[in-house]
């Protein structure tokens, strides 16, 4: 008998909870500069509600159990990769 817990199944609560940027803060300890950046990527599931930022706790969950790997090409490009991207602006 496997007494694994079923990984694919998500939990699904009738309770919704919103994180905003200082929740989060204060859960990952991480610094609110660190946390806006997060909330500023388009694959993070964040939504704005007026000026606040908010993050749903499933969706949050869901981001984090993920692995992920950093798009420094974003920030910055040389060499072959420049000379594509201007050709390409022209």
């Amino acid at each position: 008998m496997n007494n694994r817990p079923d990984l694919t199944r998500q939990y699904i609560s009738s309770e919704v909870r919103f994180y905003t940027v200082k929740d989060v803060v204060g859960l990952t300890g991480w610094s609110e500069k660190v946390v806006l950046k997060m909330f500023g990527d388009p694959a993070f599931p964040s939504a704005d509600f007026g000026k606040s930022k908010l993050v749903e706790a499933h969706a949050l969950i869901e981001y984090f159990s993920r692995k992920r790997q950093k798009r420094s090409e974003k920030y910055w490009v040389k060499g072959d990769r420049l000379d594509a991207l201007r050709r390409q602006a022209r």
